[in-house]
């Protein structure tokens, strides 16, 4: 009965050992499960460091790349189909800003429709859900021609890498060139009207001391030595400021956006303060799409994007142009 007993006993802490670490790996588990689960929402961290107040807007490749493949996630190559071919995120879809542009009263690179924009979007599997991360080749105003039209589209999570696909090959990521094929979904867009603006809204705040006007044109362009492709009447909205876009990016390779106080310094200077109700354009809306951006980034609560820009504007003669 003693010998009987003590293997009882012996069984009893051998079970209770094994029931302690299967507890034990539980735990473990769930707590990875966790903090993966809050990582994957920690979008902008690395951003965060830079000093943007909205850093979520702006990914880094480390962020990018510990969620390749997610369902979840869903990343644009905004370059040309021919760019995309020739090596690409592994994972990434391809959606030419073309494909969203068209000419629209005689203004070239207008977004398409709503229903377009939706009909692309849902082509390429991104749902209201997705995480959508958008690139070009070094940050530059396609990536953020396409961040704006989904901001415009009401998506709620949206980010442009940093660096673009020139930081992603630098850093010695992968690139694959086999194209993706997602799952084709339905896209419901939700347009946001405060991140749009036409020429009767741009006229209605020309004197407007608590709204400003930021041209992201060249300086020769906004002086009018330069007229632009299709500018009918060379120069600038009365009461622009100039910021030209490129001076958003740090001017050696590979090019990426500076850090928030140099940025905030820059805008600041020029009088693009937060509390003022922000207009960006440029010659198409495509360049202005970049400062529209960068403001974002920085937390400008009131930013708004006119489409059709200098193009559409110096075309009506009823408009004044200032030299």
């Amino acid at each position: 009965m003693k010998k009987v007993r003590l293997l009882f006993s012996e069984g009893s802490v051998l079970s209770s050992v094994r029931q302690r670490w299967a507890w034990a790996g539980a735990v473990v588990a769930v707590l990875l499960l966790i903090a993966s689960t809050g990582y994957a929402q920690c979008w902008g961290d690395q951003a965060k460091a830079q000093g943007y107040g909205n850093a979520a807007l702006l990914a880094s490749g480390q962020e990018v790349a510990d969620h390749l493949g997610e369902a979840g996630v869903r990343i644009l190559d905004a370059r040309s189909p021919e760019r995309y071919a020739a090596g690409h995120i592994p994972g990434a879809v391809n959606l030419p800003v073309a494909e969203v542009s068209r000419t629209i009263n005689g203004v070239p690179g207008m977004l398409t429709p709503v229903r377009e924009v939706e009909q692309a979007l849902g082509a390429r599997g991104v749902t209201r859900e997705s995480r959508v991360v958008i690139y070009d080749d070094f940050g530059g105003d396609q990536a953020t021609r396409l961040f704006w039209a989904l901001d415009f589209m009401g998506h709620p999570r949206v980010s442009v890498l940093q660096g673009g696909f020139g930081l992603w090959q630098r850093e010695g990521r992968p690139v694959a060139r086999d194209p993706s094929q997602p799952l084709v979904t339905r896209y419901r867009a939700a347009p946001d009207s405060t991140r749009l603006a036409d020429a009767a809204w741009v006229k209605a705040r020309l004197d407007d001391p608590a709204a400003v006007l930021v041209d992201s044109r060249s300086p020769e362009e906004f002086d009018g030595e330069v007229p632009g492709r299709e500018v009918s009447r060379p120069g600038h909205i009365p009461g622009a400021v100039n910021v030209d876009w490129v001076r958003n990016l740090t001017p050696t390779e590979t090019r990426r956006f500076k850090a928030g106080a140099e940025l905030a310094r820059l805008y600041r200077r020029a009088g693009v303060t937060p509390d003022k109700e922000i207009l960006v354009y440029c010659r198409t809306g495509v360049r202005a799409s970049h400062t529209y951006f960068v403001l974002r980034l920085l937390g400008y609560p009131k930013v708004r994007l006119y489409d059709g820009s200098f193009v559409e504007w110096a075309a009506d003669p009823g408009l004044p142009v200032a030299r």
